[in-house]
């Protein structure tokens, strides 16, 4: 069986470069197969082949949120280890960094800023949310997603070892 933990950031992250205010964070961690892949592989494995449930979540954020005039999924195309690089945009994120061990990726919007880390260390995979609220509604909208978050984030986790992809 997987083990998704809860963790804390690690201290090399430089997810602070890109984002100057939190107001929430997570951070899980799992163990990798191997060590050598390559952190651009480990972030599509994990972000790239999403479960339908997961999917179908997205479907209704979207259409929910397009009400209030957030930012919904406006680039379908798939992910491709050649577009995984700074200042590439993909569904609801952008890359803002890519170093040997770690993918910055995220999105600000009128309600909110957030950043997702992908770092490698070692045999471990820490995957980290930031958010940053930017007004009132940025807060309710965590507060009420934020049970999902924590699911989808761990099932992403679980579905990317589970399929041997990291």
């Amino acid at each position: 069986m997987t083990s998704i933990l809860t963790t804390k950031i690690p201290v090399e992250s430089i997810y602070k470069k890109h984002i100057s205010k939190i107001d929430f964070h997570d951070t899980f961690s799992v163990s990798l197969a191997t060590a050598d892949m390559p952190i651009e592989e480990i972030f599509l494995a994990v972000f790239s082949h999403t479960p339908a449930w997961i999917e179908n979540l997205l479907k209704l954020r979207n259409v929910i949120v397009g009400v209030f005039g957030l930012k919904i999924e406006g680039n379908n195309q798939q992910v491709t280890i050649e577009n995984v690089k700074i200042g590439e945009s993909r569904g609801l994120f952008k890359i803002y960094d890519i170093t040997d061990q770690e993918v910055i990726a995220g999105e600000d919007d009128k309600h909110l800023n957030f950043r997702v880390s992908v770092l490698k260390q070692n045999d471990k995979l820490f995957t980290s949310t930031f958010v940053q609220y930017n007004n009132l509604f940025g807060k309710i909208y965590m507060t009420i997603i934020m049970p999902f978050h924590k699911l989808i984030v761990k099932a992403m986790l679980k579905n990317a070892v589970k399929n041997k992809r990291i």
